[in-house]
């Protein structure tokens, strides 16, 4: 069992002595620099007695196998039963059990956080802080009362409450991530862990857009294009903010591989794609707004035929598909004998990610029911999840795991593989990246391929060539509205 902290890289010892220091820390490193041993090490160097961990509900059972595996506890772990979520936490405390793990939905609720008040905890970590970047939400603001129709009474629950009732706790806020579109997303995470200098309210989130961002009004309100004052706000920063790339810290790491595949549409999947993008240039003609339901319904219609016309009811063929089956079908037909790490019983294994559910259901129904695989998307309990990645990383036998970027691109371990394929992608790219970065991680000792499949002429193509662009000019801050936008525009302009 490994031993912390006699076990931690020197980086990440100097992290946690760092972060043991006064106040509370905002530890930004990249995804797969070990963030959660650092966070364990900080709770038992610095004698802590009751730490509460934060964590998407797809998280919850990573951090207790990986407390149990440095530390050798068990941890109470909040159920995903709004009746009977907090009942473990409760019976922890009485049971004298040292970590207790939540999820972030737990404080959607009014009587769960009248709970937690009462409770005692001397630190709490915050993991994929980034979750609370939008302070408009219940999950940050909390809600008032609605009496006739009418909200009336003080805020109640909510992140920014909840830190108020546990202001002597110590805070740490981890993400990889903590910026997916502009600095603004920062406010909530910075709010968290210092709030003399950030309030934990709307009028310092807006202070801060006005600082930080070039905005203008638009229809829903502040509309924000850009940046400004970055220096100055990573000044303000430095002292509480740690931030590793792998680059620098993790140089015994492969390097990534990255492969474009220019993929031909068959002539049935492009007449369904053109009479789909069709449509969407008839809605944009009548006046359409860019962002009205109808227009992003058909938008994602569109990307849906890109991938597989199946997934919309279409009977047509896929450039993808077939792509993808030939990959696999070449990667399990091949006798590997090279010895390779992520080749078990001579055959290598491959993760395939996608952000359409239906997808990755019909892969795993339809084209490779034969073929032993594991399949990880939101329509998996989570209790069952960790059991799926244990089988894909330690079953010699499944040569497959199929999952979509939203709920197997953090906070999982997939490096019995060293490739993978992004059959499409999310908006941003640190979306992608975090996806991608669940095979490039402490354990890998493969070389990471990354494929991209892309049909020509589609949304797929102008969506690459926009995150293409954008990594290049290392332009970090651009919005999912803004990438949405101009693909619509190179639509309707082809």
């Amino acid at each position: 069992m490994p031993q912390i902290p006699q076990d931690l890289y020197e980086y990440q010892k100097e992290d946690y002595q760092r972060m043991l220091g006064e106040g509370s820390f905002l530890n930004c490193s990249e995804m797969g620099t070990g963030k959660t041993p650092e966070s364990l090490a900080v709770v038992e160097e610095g004698h802590f007695q009751s730490p509460l961990i934060i964590c998407p509900n797809s998280l919850r059972l990573e951090w207790a196998r990986q407390i149990e595996n440095w530390l050798g506890l068990k941890s109470c772990v909040c159920t995903t039963d709004s009746y009977t979520k907090l009942g473990p936490i409760l019976r922890g405390f009485q049971k004298g059990i040292k970590y207790k793990i939540i999820n972030y939905e737990t404080l959607r609720s009014l009587p769960n956080m009248e709970i937690l008040k009462h409770l005692w905890f001397d630190i709490i970590i915050f993991d994929e802080v980034h979750k609370l970047r939008n302070p408009k939400t219940k999950l940050v603001l909390g809600e008032r009362e609605e009496v006739e129709g009418r909200k009336v009474g003080e805020t109640k629950g909510g992140v920014w409450k909840f830190l108020q009732e546990h202001s002597n706790a110590k805070v740490l806020a981890l993400s990889g991530s903590p910026i997916m579109n502009y600095p603004n997303d920062l406010y909530v995470p910075l709010s968290v862990v210092k709030p003399e200098i950030w309030q934990r309210n709307s009028e310092g989130w807006r202070a801060f857009m006005y600082r930080y961002c070039m905005w203008s009004d638009g229809r829903y309100g502040a509309y924000i294009y850009g940046t400004k004052n970055m220096s100055e706000l990573k000044a303000k920063m430095e002292d509480f903010t740690i931030k590793r790339l792998k680059k620098d810290v993790l140089k015994f790491l492969p390097d990534k591989y990255y492969q474009r595949i220019q993929l031909d549409m068959p002539k049935d999947q492009r007449k369904a794609y053109n009479d789909m993008r069709d449509q969407l240039c008839v809605l944009l003609d009548t006046g359409e707004p860019l962002w009205s339901t109808s227009v992003l319904s058909t938008l994602t219609r569109l990307r849906q035929i890109n991938l597989d016309p199946k997934i919309v009811g279409v009977a047509a063929n896929s450039a993808k598909t077939e792509y993808l089956m030939d990959l696999i079908e070449s990667m399990v037909n091949t006798d590997t004998k090279s010895g390779d790490e992520d080749t078990l019983n001579g055959t290598p294994k491959l993760v395939v990610f996608s952000t359409f559910e239906k997808y990755i259901h019909l892969l795993s129904t339809i084209y490779l029911k034969d073929i032993p695989h594991v399949v990880i998307t939101g329509e998996v309990n989570p209790n069952d999840r960790s059991k799926r990645v244990k089988e894909f990383q330690e079953d010699p036998h499944i040569k497959l795991c199929l999952g979509t970027i939203q709920t197997m691109g953090e906070g999982i371990t997939l490096t019995a593989a060293s490739t993978v394929v992004m059959a499409d992608r999310w908006w941003n790219e640190p979306t992608n990246s975090q996806a991608v970065d669940r095979l490039h991680r402490i354990g890998q000792k493969s070389a990471v391929q990354v494929l991209y499949p892309i049909c020509k002429d589609s949304a797929d193509e102008i969506l690459d060539n926009v995150l293409q662009r954008k990594a290049e000019a290392n332009e970090g801050y651009q919005s999912e509205t803004q990438i949405r936008a101009s693909i619509i525009s190179s639509i309707r302009g082809s």
